[in-house]
C-alpha cells in the first residue's frame, strides 16, 4: 500500500515519516498558501532523510509553474489540490501527478472528474473530511477498483483495515502537522494509523 506524508513542515516529521518507510514526503512549496515550506528548508531536510520520494504541493499555482518547479527542484511527483487542475494537467504530461478531489461532493461527481482526468492522473487522492456515508460505499468502492486512489480519511483508526480490505485503495495520505517545540511531537494518533495498517 502507497503511503504519502503530505504537508511536511519539520525535520521532526521528515524523519519519522521516512523510518515509517512512506513512499512520498509532500511538501507545499506554494508562498502564501497555508503550511508553505520555503524551498531551501525542504531542500536541507532532502538530505537528511533517505528513502521516500519528494513530492511538492501547490493549490494555486499554474501548471506551467509547477512543471518548472518539479524540474528545477528534482522533485519526483506533484500533489495537486483541486478538480481547478483539471484543464490544465496536459501541460504535466509525462510527469508523476497526484491530484486531490473532493469527496464531499460524492461519488456522481467525483467520478467524471476521474475519468476525465485518468490520462495525466498517477494516483487521485480522494479527501473524505467526514466518514464516508454507508449509501456511498459501493460507488466509492466501484472507483477505487477503476482508478488508483489514495484515501485521506477523518475515521477511527479502529475501523481502518475493515475499511481498506473493502475498498481496496492503492494507498492512503496523512497529514504531518506542526512542533510542540523545535524537535519535539507527539506521534500516538498517526501511530494508531500506522498500527491499524499492519493488522
Amino acid at each position: 500500500m502507497l503511503l504519502f506524508a503530505s504537508t511536511i513542515t519539520n525535520l521532526t516529521d521528515a524523519r519519522y515519516f521516512a523510518a515509517r518507510e512512506v513512499d512520498f514526503l509532500g511538501f507545499n512549496l506554494e508562498a502564501g498558501t497555508p503550511g508553505y515550506l520555503d524551498p531551501i528548508y525542504m531542500k536541507a531536510m532532502r538530505e537528511w532523510v533517505e528513502g521516500p520520494g519528494i513530492a511538492g504541493e501547490f493549490s494555486r499555482a499554474d501548471a506551467e509553474t509547477v512543471r518548472e518547479a518539479l524540474e528545477f527542484y528534482g522533485l519526483d511527483a506533484v500533489l495537486l489540490h483541486g478538480a481547478g487542475y483539471l484543464p490544465q494537467l496536459p501541460v504535466l504530461e509525462g510527469k508523476t501527478v497526484l491530484l486531490e478531489l473532493d469527496a464531499a461532493a460524492g461519488p456522481e461527481a467525483v467520478g467524471p472528474i476521474m475519468r476525465q482526468a485518468a490520462p495525466w492522473v498517477r494516483w487521485f487522492v480522494l479527501h473524505f473530511p467526514n466518514a464516508p456515508k454507508d449509501e456511498d460505499a459501493a460507488a466509492w468502492k466501484t472507483l477505487t477498483a477503476q482508478f488508483p486512489a489514495l484515501l485521506q480519511l477523518s475515521v477511527p483508526p479502529e475501523t481502518l483495515p475493515a475499511l481498506l480490505a473493502d475498498w481496496q485503495p492503492a494507498g492512503i495520505l496523512l497529514r504531518g502537522g506542526e512542533e510542540q517545540q523545535v524537535g519535539v511531537k507527539s506521534f500516538d494518533e498517526i501511530e494508531e494509523i500506522f498500527e491499524a495498517l499492519e493488522k
